[in-house]
């Protein structure tokens, strides 16, 4: 085979192999259109989508009520920190539960601005029958997050 034989065969090999490989990223086009998964996994792994959260916690953890005392005022705070990346609107409550009952403190919401954070102070009394104190051992303090349904809640024992 002379020289021009030899280069026209080397043209037409890479000819071909550029023509496989538009084939091929053709063929891959196409399936991930006409496979709406194989496309949704192509953009979930392509992609960087932010969390999206809402943090709810105690402040001063360490110092929260311990102890169940009637008739004594108690209080503590806890903060609502919006990181869900839009303006939310957040539905809470508090309440108490002794003896599988619910004793309301507070129910409200608050409106709170991408990043930006909320701390709520809660007071409140413990006021039973005198006849549910000999069974009252321990209670639970919820604070519930009634549009994420999310809570967040601490034990009071007995004095």
């Amino acid at each position: 085979m002379d020289e021009n034989g030899e280069v026209n065969q080397n043209r037409l090999l890479k000819i071909k192999s550029l023509f496989l490989v538009v084939w091929v990223i053709l063929i891959f086009f196409i399936i991930v259109e006409c496979v709406p998964s194989i496309k949704d996994a192509i953009i979930l792994a392509t992609s960087v989508k932010p969390e999206k959260f809402t943090e709810l916690y105690f402040e001063d953890h360490l110092f929260l009520p311990s102890k169940v005392t009637l008739f004594k005022e108690n209080n503590f705070k806890f903060t609502i920190h919006n990181l869900e990346n839009k303006d939310m609107e957040y539905l809470y409550e508090v309440y108490v539960e002794i003896g599988g009952e619910k004793l309301m403190i507070d129910k409200s919401s608050v409106l709170l601005k991408i990043n930006e954070y909320k701390t709520i102070t809660e007071n409140f009394k413990i006021t039973i029958p005198i006849i549910e104190l000999f069974q009252l051992q321990r209670v639970k303090v919820i604070v519930n997050l009634l549009s994420k349904n999310q809570q967040i809640h601490f034990w009071m024992g007995e004095e």
